[in-house]
């Protein structure tokens, strides 16, 4: 495949509850995940998986995922807090929901102080476990903390409760740990005033601010997809610029690189959907590369394993090329 170019570093995101999702053994699809020669993975602290019970931790999974990833000499962002990558993006413990009122339907979960005080609790937990691992070399405050999106029933969280946050990560991570926030433009570019103080609030606090760019989705629930209009791309542009003027490190936290489409979980039952192909993740990589991003992860790397699986190889031998441009 020729014309493709590679950012400065490539990576993706990993999720184990995907795995479940897509029926995939998460381990396999992990050891397969880090064969393919990227030099970052994110991985997710999901609160339901570790404190299962109250004040009673279990990181087995985070801890093997950590592990193997230093074994193939991988650098790692992991996501802490209450909303991290994959549906349902709040992943509050079963314990938790039977307490308090985690639905917070269009509003800022953290205002109900008993769910931000034990959030912080978690959080704070998960920091002292992993900090000393080796590859371990970024702390992700939150998924998307401010985004106000269907998926997540319009919940967000505040301002004042990530500031809080991240200054309890700065404290408690080492030195060499930097801190990353996440956001997003919205789709298609219609109304840019509160992405941008979501930006401006992220690069303030943050080391670096990663972007997530989804370039074809359904509208609602309708097989209308929406797409980037040309203020979408200038706003990419303006913020790379901004984050290099501002000395701050400049990711796409998510490229897509799998398939969204209306209705689904996970979009499986055909071979192919319009929403996203191998070719168009190609060009899209191209093209934040151009734009100057020097870190891009690709998002759907269980989506890409599940096809070999099902031999359907394009996906992966794609990921092979971007990885080697």
């Amino acid at each position: 495949m020729t014309g493709l170019k590679r950012p400065s570093n490539l990576g993706t995101t990993f999720s184990q509850l995907q795995c479940h999702y897509m029926g995939l053994d998460y381990q396999e699809t992990f050891r397969q995940i880090c064969s393919l020669g990227l030099n970052r993975i994110r991985l997710c602290s999901y609160w339901h998986e570790i404190e299962p019970a109250e004040n009673q931790f279990d990181f087995k999974t985070l801890d093997w995922l950590l592990e193997e990833s230093q074994r193939h000499g991988i650098e790692v962002v992991l996501t802490v807090g209450m909303k991290a990558p994959r549906w349902p993006e709040f992943h509050f413990p079963e314990w938790l929901h039977a307490r308090q009122d985690t639905a917070a339907n269009r509003a800022a979960v953290d205002l109900n102080p008993a769910i931000a005080d034990r959030a912080l609790k978690f959080t704070e937990a998960v920091v002292n476990h992993v900090r000393e691992a080796p590859n371990l070399k970024y702390w992700q405050i939150e998924n998307e903390p401010f985004t106000r999106l269907d998926i997540t029933a319009g919940r967000y969280l505040s301002y004042e409760f990530v500031r809080r946050e991240t200054e309890l990560v700065r404290k408690l991570a080492k030195p060499d740990q930097k801190i990353l926030m996440t956001t997003a433009i919205s789709l298609p570019a219609a109304d840019l005033e509160e992405d941008d103080r979501a930006f401006q609030e992220s690069l303030n606090m943050a080391d670096g601010v990663g972007i997530n760019v989804y370039t074809k989705v359904p509208a609602g629930n309708s097989f209308f997809y929406l797409q980037p209009s040309p203020p979408y791309w200038e706003k990419l542009k303006e913020w790379q610029a901004s984050l290099a003027d501002s000395n701050k490190e400049d990711w796409i936290a998510e490229a897509q690189a799998e398939p969204w489409e209306p209705n689904q979980l996970v979009a499986m039952a055909k071979p192919e959907y319009p929403s996203c192909t191998p070719k168009r993740t190609s060009n899209l990589v191209n093209s934040l590369t151009d734009i100057g991003y020097s870190t891009v992860m690709l998002w759907g790397c269980e989506y890409w394993y599940w096809q070999r699986k099902n031999g359907r190889n394009l996906w992966w031998w794609t990921m092979q090329q971007i990885v080697e441009a």
